[in-house]
């Protein structure tokens, strides 16, 4: 999932060197709209909707990859 999720944040942001330690604000300085872009993109491609309750929890790429994981079986 991972990988996956680092190759939506190339295609779309021209965004390499992910970690999962890479913060979302701080560390690509993505805003707001920047995220829910991504979240999009990510629903679409996944058929899945996440809440946007759990937007605030999803600071860094671990964080939305391991939510990812729970939501999508592979």
């Amino acid at each position: 999932m991972f990988e996956e999720l680092a190759k939506i944040l190339k295609d779309n942001y021209q965004i390499e060197n992910i970690e999962l330690s890479t913060n979302f604000k701080k560390d690509l300085d993505l805003t707001s709209f920047d995220f829910v872009n991504i979240i999009a993109l990510i629903e679409d491609k996944y058929g899945i909707e996440i809440e946007e309750e759990s937007y605030r929890s999803l600071n860094t790429v671990g964080d939305l990859t391991e939510y990812l994981e729970g939501r999508i079986k592979h």
